[in-house]
């Protein structure tokens, strides 16, 4: 029995080598992707905090008392619409005073209400009688004058006349200043009036532009003293976002460059356009700064949101694509898989800007290269395969 193994023992050897080189390893049947250059326009990734274009906290311009609140936080208001009133009846009372005070000088001057253009001073009723009296006196020192040359009357009668010739004449002139004086505390009372007025309108505070009530900051019954904030008011549309940018990419950047952003509260991507750029570079962070105008039209976005954008440079370039999952990471090593032949062959490689579900190849292919994107799991370097081309 042992001689019958022993001469049995090389034909089965024999027959199982034979097997082995009847039935070799059959190729691996794989989706492949020739890398070609496409034409990518540059983007920037940045991160910032949304704002409202127009921000501003209100206060009150007189001292006074609170009697109605008109709009609260949250509420959207239009601008021109009253948020706060404050007790305006001492102010009024003001201005009925000097409306009296100024009417009472213009009654002097002839005029009947405070818009009344300024008349000639010379066409007043008092400058009128004191030229009248001026030019008798003058007339009369003149003929007084001519009679006393011929003896007729005395020198007494001609001093007399004289006298009473320049009382005349500074009664005109007296009256002139008056009426400019007339003229000058016109003037000065509408100045008062005009304050007094102003004071009134101030205890109406209003809305300065369109948006949103962001705080209130008093309460009816409280007192206010002058520069006391009221109320914050931000406007919702459009907002602003403002980001760094690095200074490589100071010469790509332009206003009305694309904007698109989000934010974790809405899985929506909203769009914006640069509105300015920054003409200096901080020398601390090698960074410049924009500012994009996003369009809020939907309501969706508040102030204060943290967002992600990514702005559209004018940098082009010709860049080689591939599929983000074709890419094959190995303790911080990239590696694709590259099909020449039949034959795989592992390529290391450098990544650029991932763009969805791409990914730029910066080095370690070349332009009309075949790399494998399907059964990665199945193969290594000099693997068989059988490519089932793609793209």
């Amino acid at each position: 029995m042992l001689l019958a193994l022993l001469c049995l023992m090389p034909a089965g050897c024999s027959r199982r080598g034979e097997s082995v080189k009847a039935s070799p390893d059959a190729p691996v049947v794989l989706a492949a992707l020739q890398v070609q250059p496409v034409r990518v326009e540059r983007k920037i990734d940045l991160v910032g905090t949304l704002e409202g274009k127009q921000e501003v906290t209100l206060s009150s311009e007189v001292a006074a008392r609170v009697i109605a609140i008109h709009a609260d936080m949250g509420d959207r208001v239009k601008q021109g619409q009253e948020l706060v009133e404050l007790n305006s009846s001492e102010f009024r009372m003001a201005v009925d005073r000097q409306r009296a005070s100024l009417a009472q000088v213009l009654a002097q001057l002839g005029l009947n209400r405070a818009t009344d253009p300024m008349p000639d001073p010379q066409e007043t009723s008092v400058v009128r009688k004191a030229s009248a009296d001026l030019a008798d006196a003058k007339a009369a020192y003149e003929r007084t004058s001519a009679l006393y040359e011929k003896s007729v009357f005395s020198k007494q009668l001609l001093d007399t006349s004289e006298a009473r010739y320049k009382v005349a004449e500074a009664n005109y002139a007296a009256a002139l200043e008056a009426v400019r004086n007339l003229e000058a505390q016109v003037a000065n009372m509408r100045a008062q009036l005009a304050l007094a007025e102003k004071k009134v309108a101030d205890c109406t505070i209003r809305a300065p532009f369109g948006g949103t009530v962001a705080k209130r900051l008093v309460e009816i019954g409280q007192y206010l003293r002058e520069q006391t904030a009221v109320m914050s008011v931000v406007s919702t549309n459009p907002l602003k976002l403002q980001a760094n940018v690095p200074e490589r990419w100071y010469p790509y950047v332009r206003v009305g460059a694309a904007v698109e952003l989000e934010v974790e509260a809405y899985p929506d991507t909203f769009r914006g356009r640069v509105a300015r750029v920054s003409g200096a570079v901080d020398a601390q962070t090698r960074t410049f700064s924009i500012e994009a105008e996003v369009d809020n039209s939907r309501d969706q976005l508040r102030p204060g949101l943290f967002a992600t954008a990514r702005l559209v440079t004018s940098k082009a370039d010709d860049v080689l694509r591939v599929p983000a999952s074709a890419v094959i990471s190995f303790y911080g090593i990239q590696k694709v898989y590259v099909i020449s032949d039949g034959q795989v062959r592992e390529t290391v490689v450098k990544l650029g800007d991932r763009m969805g579900d791409l990914i730029e190849v910066t080095e370690g292919l070349s332009p009309g290269e075949w790399i494998a994107i399907s059964e990665l799991s199945r193969i290594r370097q000099g693997s068989r395969v059988q490519v089932k081309k793609e793209g």
